[in-house]
């Protein structure tokens, strides 16, 4: 009898990835360690035995090249070498070739090191507003959102900010998103902390009590222990976690500040007491023009994807919502020839739909009364779909939810529906109790997160941009902060970074900018400035004059004791004059001062003891009022220096457009009033402790600028007769503050011409919602007020003339866009003349001041008259300064 031979069987897997055979080894002696296991290599792979039985391994690994696939990134990023691995075991080393099979997945599931240097690089913006070391530093930093590539971005910024990886946390809101395995594996491979936080165990925490709990348990140690590491937290949310009470005053672990992203979370919070600040991106102008624009595009192509054969162009598709996202999303669809209704029960919503072409309806009800539309697209965030519209929902319908909750009833309510079916890939179809077949696309989330990726990684460039810019500015100032939610300070923190600028220089200027802010490496052809130079202070204005001088060619080094995120595009020193290098101070040839003004005089002094004969262009004011006669002493011990105070006004080219006009329309009489009204509402820069001026108030703002056009306006005679009135003889209406000295003022002059008399009017506020007018001085509620507002007005014969200034609104809302100026004529209501200016006068000013500063020809000192009328004033308003108001403290 012939014996029989049991074979005991193999079992393969096999991988496939960019992972090197070393990497490969690694993880295979990591697993034979662990297993008691020997480890033998082999001229084609590598065997794992137990001990002494190398001629019967348990476990056999081997590799060969294998072809790359197609890129697994938004960019196209050149696939590494890639290998093919088989893992071929018995069943005694099954456990072994498991947890091999795990880790190398694992491996494979990180984004290579050039993958992620190429989500870096496609996000340019969020790294060229990444400091190199952040408020956000010394923090422990909780981001909860969608798993896509822009969140991966965020959070390495976040790491190249300073904060340490072991004091991130990230969480998943729990959408399908395409590569969200990858970015939990590669965040897990930085050192951050991974997990999941369900929007959905948000918005139904009884019926996912387990979950919640052991989310909360985790972010409850987390918070704990950065606390006991001397560590504040910062969320940035949307909202789900302060709706679970991490922002109440009595919460056992609580977090120190946050930033909110999206309109559903401000709606998650709104009743959870916070305790806390709370930046609001989720309404701010950033995400509102710019963000929603990608949201919705994201959200079409989608849709467009998940059915491709469907007609829609020249059929009814209906939006539920006319808001941020339905309002684009309508516009988008009806672009591409889509019939589309539009339900929202807000009246003015309606309106605005009606007016843009699009058919509209208070309800859906209504609206599928009225139409069969092929696709339904929800965008409300709310329960939209209701009882009595599911009987009248068409069958075959295809149901997109843009915001989770607006199909909701299906999934809630089981009695509606006879059979639900999954489609793979695309979603559940549902067959309803009245015989309707409808299909709602994707997982019943958010359509444009299913097995997507959403928006476009430079898309959100922007966003991600502002949301840093803001992390880091509330993470400075959050103690200075009320508690609650608050918008206009991001939406000034964010417009006065630079980063409007900078976007539109990257994505959509015309043309590339030249050596701009953060692309110093480029030489113009025929650079103006020659030579070596310095700015003092990176706040707003140092930021202006080191782009405008980088376009001018100069070789820029920064300096500013006061902040901590000075470029990296530039030679940089965290510290004064005094402080720099001497190799470096002796090589500059020219210096920009942007300091505070209680700076100037000190700077300079600084400038001129280490180089007599510099040349320096100085921010107005020169200096303080009592500093007056200092600084001109300092001038005139001297004699070698150049020195220019900036005068931007000066230079504006709307003014010579104003004059032409007079000209042609008024070419004999003279004016007879001008008002100069300068308006930019500071509020927000002074709760932040920005651009506070105890020692001038009001007039250390825009005053300046308003005697420069005013100066500009009149002919030498009746200029002179104006700055020789003394200010005790002008009618002076203030607004009186008890922090900011005086917030609010009027100046009526009257003068005696020969051609007559003429009225003069200047106004400028910084601080109250309207500006004092008439006799009063208390602001006049009823009049409008606009958060910045320049505007000159002269009136002479019969016509009226006016200059708009940067930033222009016309009547039907819209803007005129940066540097876009418009004069007009009016004569009795009909309008002669309208034309828009092209110019930037601070540009000008600039490099006429650098031109001067450079060259040798012959120096006036700088004209310091409104310099004096400005402290005259002042002294004036001072001197009658109600007790209330007066600070306990000396002014400056």
């Amino acid at each position: 009898m012939t014996p029989q031979t049991t074979t005991i069987p193999w079992t393969w897997t096999v991988l496939h990835g960019p992972l090197t055979p070393e990497r490969v080894a690694q993880e295979a002696t990591d697993i034979a360690a662990r297993h008691h296991l020997h480890l033998v290599r082999t001229p084609n792979g590598l065997l794992l035995t137990e001990q002494n039985h190398e001629d019967d391994p348990l476990l056999r690994v081997g590799w060969r090249p294998h072809t790359p696939t197609a890129p697994d990134t938004l960019t196209h990023t050149v696939p590494a070498d890639q290998v093919e691995i088989l893992i071929h075991h018995q069943p005694t080393g099954a456990t072994a070739a498991t947890d091999l099979t795990e880790a190398l997945n694992q491996a494979l599931a990180c984004f290579t090191h050039t993958e992620q240097e190429q989500i870096s690089a496609a996000m340019p913006l969020l790294d060229r507003f990444t400091p190199d070391r952040s408020h956000l530093a010394d923090w422990a930093i909780i981001v909860r959102d969608h798993y896509v590539e822009n969140t991966l971005g965020l959070i390495q910024a976040l790491l190249r900010a300073g904060v340490p990886a072991q004091w991130i946390y990230a969480l998943d809101k729990g959408d399908a998103t395409l590569r969200r395995a990858r970015i939990h594996a590669t965040l897990r491979q930085l050192g951050c902390a991974s997990g999941v936080l369900d929007n959905t165990t948000i918005n139904a925490p009884h019926t996912h009590a387990a979950e919640l709990a052991e989310g909360r348990r985790a972010m409850d140690a987390f918070i704990k222990t950065a606390h006991q590491d001397d560590r504040r937290v910062m969320v940035i949310d949307d909202g789900g976690l302060i709706a679970q009470g991490y922002g109440r005053a009595d919460a056992a672990h609580r977090v120190d500040a946050a930033v909110e992203l999206t309109v559903s979370g401000l709606k998650r919070i709104k009743d959870a007491e916070v305790d806390i600040p709370v930046f609001n991106l989720a309404r701010s102008a950033l995400k509102l023009r710019l963000g929603y624009a990608e949201i919705a595009d994201s959200c079409l192509r989608r849709l467009r994807a998940l059915v491709p054969a469907v007609k829609m162009i020249g059929r009814p598709v209906l939006v539920l919502g006319h808001g941020a996202l339905g309002s684009r999303l309508s516009r988008a669809l009806a672009d591409q020839g889509c019939q589309v209704h539009v339900v929202d029960p807000d009246p003015l919503a309606l309106i605005e739909a009606a007016e843009a072409g699009q058919t509209t309806h208070p309800t859906l009800t209504r609206a599928l009364e009225r139409a069969r539309p092929v696709v339904i697209a929800g965008t409300t965030g709310e329960r939209a779909l209701t009882e009595e519209a599911l009987s009248l929902l068409p069958s075959g319908a295809f149901l997109a939810p843009f915001a989770s909750a607006d199909f909701s009833l299906l999934a809630e309510h089981p009695h509606t529906v006879r059979v639900e079916t999954e489609v793979p890939g695309i979603g559940r179809r549902y067959r309803l109790s009245h015989g309707c077949e409808v299909t709602v696309l994707g997982n019943g989330r958010s359509l444009n997160l299913f097995e997507a990726d959403a928006i476009p990684t430079q898309g959100y460039d922007a966003y991600r941009a502002g949301t840093l810019v803001a992390a880091d500015a509330l993470a400075s100032l959050h103690e200075h902060l009320s508690a609650g939610v608050h918008t206009e300070p991001v939406d000034h923190i964010v417009r006065e970074s630079g980063l409007y600028q900078a976007y539109y220089d990257t994505y959509l200027a015309a043309e590339p900018p030249p050596t701009t802010l953060e692309t110093p490496g480029r030489a113009l052809a025929n650079p103006v400035v020659r030579t070596s130079a310095c700015v003092v202070g990176y706040g707003k204005i140092g930021r202006l004059h080191t782009q405008i001088l980088a376009e001018q060619g100069a070789e820029l080094t920064v300096i500013d004791p006061k902040h901590q995120d000075l470029p990296k595009t530039y030679r940089s020193f965290p510290h004064g004059v005094d402080g720099l290098p001497p190799a470096v101070r002796s090589s500059i040839g020219l210096w920009s001062v942007c300091t505070p003004t209680t700076d100037h005089l000190p700077v300079l002094r600084s400038i001129l003891a280490h180089d007599p004969q510099a040349r320096v262009l100085l921010e107005k004011p020169a200096c303080l009022g009592h500093e007056i006669s200092d600084f001109q002493e300092l001038l005139k011990t001297h004699p070698e220096a150049r020195i220019v105070v900036t005068d931007q006004y000066r230079h504006a080219r709307a003014l010579d457009v104003l004059r032409e006009v007079m000209d042609r329309f008024e070419p004999d009489p003279t004016p007879t009033h001008v008002a100069v009204t300068f308006v930019k509402d500071r509020s927000a820069d002074i709760a932040l402790g920005r651009f506070v001026d105890r020692s001038y108030g009001v007039l250390g703002y825009e005053w300046l600028h308003m005697l420069t056009v005013l100066r500009g306006l009149l002919d030498e005679q009746t200029g002179t007769a104006y700055f020789a009135t003394a200010p005790a003889n002008t009618d002076l209406l203030a607004t009186y503050h008890k922090d900011l000295f005086v917030s609010a003022l009027t100046e009526r002059t009257h003068l005696s011409l020969p051609t007559g008399p003429l009225h003069i009017d200047l106004t400028s506020s910084i601080a109250t919602p309207t500006l004092a007018v008439g006799h009063r001085t208390t602001p006049d509620a009823s009049r409008p007020f606009t958060d910045r507002h320049r505007k000159v007005t002269i009136h002479a014969g019969r016509t009226r003339f006016t200059v708009f200034f940067d930033p222009v609104t016309l009547p039907g809302g819209d803007h005129l866009g940066l540097n876009r100026h418009l004069v007009q004529a009016e004569r009795d209501g009909v309008t002669l003349h309208e034309e828009v200016v092209d110019d930037s006068p601070l540009h000008t000013a600039v490099r006429d001041a650098t031109t001067k500063l450079l060259g040798t020809g012959p120096m006036a000192d700088p004209d310091l008259s409104s310099l004096h009328r400005i402290s005259a004033i002042a002294d004036l308003l001072r001197a009658n300064q109600p007790l209330f108001t007066q600070p306990s403290a000396a002014h400056g």
